[in-house]
């Protein structure tokens, strides 16, 4: 049984080209602005079970949710890739009385609260169901953490692309 997507298999192979035919490849550019990433994995017990111990995560997974409904298709069912940039604001002690950057301020997001690691969970679980159909797809995740330049706006920008 030969289905379309096989059939522009075998002509991307006979041309010498590979599987390079734009029907296989989706790609979602996607933008979260306004609002930080929250970390997803720390539990905190309380007398009724365990919750999250971040209070920011349900707000920053709606937010996902929402703009990855919006940019994205179809829900991709095979591997891909995710490679995301996580934008922070800097903290009010970065800056002197006059708004200028102290020289004394990071260069590089390092603050505890935001590991880069939690911050990808959080997202890919709310890109499941959105933008694929489970996070068990993703077989390749390239991920970066900044602060914010000026004027810019608090978020990520997520890139997801099937592989071949």
């Amino acid at each position: 049984m030969r289905d379309e997507r096989h059939e522009l298999a075998l002509e991307g192979m006979s041309t010498g080209r590979g599987f390079e035919h734009p029907a296989f490849f989706m790609r979602y550019e996607i933008e979260i602005s306004g609002i930080e990433a929250a970390p997803q994995g720390s539990k905190i017990r309380t007398r009724y079970g365990m919750r999250e111990a971040s209070e920011r995560l349900g707000p920053w997974r709606d937010a996902v949710r929402v703009e990855a409904l919006a940019a994205c298709g179809e829900l991709i069912e095979e591997a891909c890739s995710v490679a995301v940039e996580f934008r922070f604001l800097r903290p009010k002690g970065d800056f002197g009385a006059k708004g200028n950057l102290r020289p004394s301020a990071r260069t590089h997001y390092t603050a505890k609260k935001n590991d880069i690691d939690k911050c990808c969970r959080s997202l890919l679980d709310g890109l499941t169901g959105a933008a694929f159909a489970d996070d068990c797809y993703v077989v390749v995740l390239s991920a970066c953490q900044r602060y914010c330049l000026p004027g810019e706006r608090p978020g990520a920008t997520v890139t997801i692309q099937t592989l071949c």
